[in-house]
């Protein structure tokens, strides 16, 4: 099991999952498991017609969910993948305090040993990206 120290505790996720088989070649959750530590806006299909989204550091892929960090909240939020719909991913920006998450480091719980690595969005940034990709006339 891959676990995280937080601030409430330890976060537990199953051992990772190898999606480099024939049935998930090409997949969804190898995409996904690929660019885990990213800085990512998820949409999210919700009945018939309504959609939300959740942004946050993909911390975690599974065959059936994914795991969001978010450390402005110092939470983990656990989502369905088979309701995702769109997948944006924030990258080249300027320095912040949003963390990347090293497999290795997050496993490895001791004191000596930091959890997460400095990446590079800002939610200003992050809502920006997510505000311009759904409605390009606001970029003017």
């Amino acid at each position: 099991m891959s676990e995280m120290t937080t601030s409430n505790g330890v976060f537990t996720v199953p051992p990772d999952q190898d999606f480099d088989t024939v049935t998930f070649q090409g997949s969804m959750q190898q995409v996904l498991q690929e660019n885990v530590g990213k800085y990512v806006i998820v949409e999210f299909l919700i009945g018939t017609s309504g959609m939300t989204s959740r942004q946050g550091l993909l911390y975690y892929v599974g065959a059936q969910f994914l795991v969001l960090y978010d450390e402005f909240e110092s939470r983990f939020v656990v989502c369905d993948i088979f309701s995702v719909k769109f997948v944006t991913f924030l990258e080249g920006r300027s320095a912040s305090t949003y963390p990347t998450l090293d497999q290795t480091a997050v496993q490895d719980t001791s004191a000596d040993t930091p959890a997460v690595e400095v990446s590079a969005v800002t939610p200003a940034q992050a809502a920006y990206a997510h505000a311009t990709r759904r409605n390009p006339a606001a970029r003017y």
